[in-house]
């Protein structure tokens, strides 16, 4: 089966942003899971307390007012830990201060990353306008909030292409490439239906199955194979037939889900 793969937990995008300038960086040599550049979390102050008023917990709602107050370029905000973490532009000591002043210490941590939400957006908005998704086969695209990246999932033997053309589009420091390596099959299973429509598509039953779970479509980049390791057109699949597929990950959730073939094999 598929399995969905996700960025972070994200709490919308709040494009209340101004764009910033950043210098580009190297995208491979960061850690997946690094959090952004350097980062800021006040303590809780020990022992009895000081100050003249409480200040109010630090919570998504609340963020999102003061950036729009203050006018603070941004990368957009997330949970993680019970603690409001908010990516900010440029992050200083004044603005430390702004947010020390304004929310209890310990309730959010502060990172600084180059790129606003509103610049990640207008990226994946490029890829879309230009039909980049079906030029380069690209497997799909988000904003990676945590890592202050615009993600792109596409196959193995397409990243170099996709690098080399979207690095001349977008700053190279805010792409963060996931290559798909073909791996084990998505789904096994025999071949139940056969349609040659507007779109070729097979309906698929699973072993153990007592209905089809799988319409699977094809598009001009699936690769077709017989048993012995020939190469086939779609014409070439037939009711009954058992086969190995490859899916390009996405999985529309419909019954039967709907998904679109990397790759087939029949079976002997």
């Amino acid at each position: 089966m598929f399995r969905w793969k996700t960025a972070g937990i994200c709490l919308g995008l709040f494009s209340l942003l101004l764009a910033g300038c950043a210098e580009p960086e190297n995208a491979g040599d960061e850690s997946r899971n690094a959090a952004p550049a350097a980062s800021f979390s006040p303590e809780p102050a020990n022992g009895a307390g000081t100050s003249p008023r409480q200040l109010p917990a630090a919570d998504p709602e609340a963020i999102k007012l003061f950036l729009a107050e203050k006018a603070l370029a941004n990368g957009d905000i997330y949970l993680e830990n019970n603690q409001v973490h908010i990516n900010i532009v440029g992050l200083n000591s004044g603005v430390e201060e702004l947010f020390a002043g304004s929310f209890s210490p310990g309730s959010y941590t502060l990172h600084d990353v180059k790129f606003s939400a509103g610049e990640l957006e207008a990226a994946q908005k490029l890829l879309a306008e230009r039909d980049l998704h079906n030029q380069l086969n690209l497997y799909g695209s988000w904003v990676d909030v945590m890592q202050n990246k615009l993600a792109v999932s596409v196959p193995d033997d397409y990243l170099k292409n996709a690098e080399e053309a979207l690095n001349q589009l977008i700053d190279p420091g805010m792409i963060r490439f996931e290559a798909q390596e073909l791996g084990e099959p998505s789904v096994t299973g025999t071949i139940v239906e056969v349609k040659s429509d507007t779109v070729d598509s097979i309906l698929i039953l699973e072993p153990g199955k007592e209905q089809p779970t799988y319409w699977f479509s094809f598009n001009d980049r699936s690769e077709l194979y017989d048993a012995s390791g020939q190469k086939i057109e779609v014409s070439g699949l037939k009711t009954g037939q058992q086969v190995h597929i490859w899916g390009t990950g996405t999985v529309l959730d419909s019954l039967p889900a709907q998904a679109t073939v990397r790759r087939i094999e029949l079976m002997e």
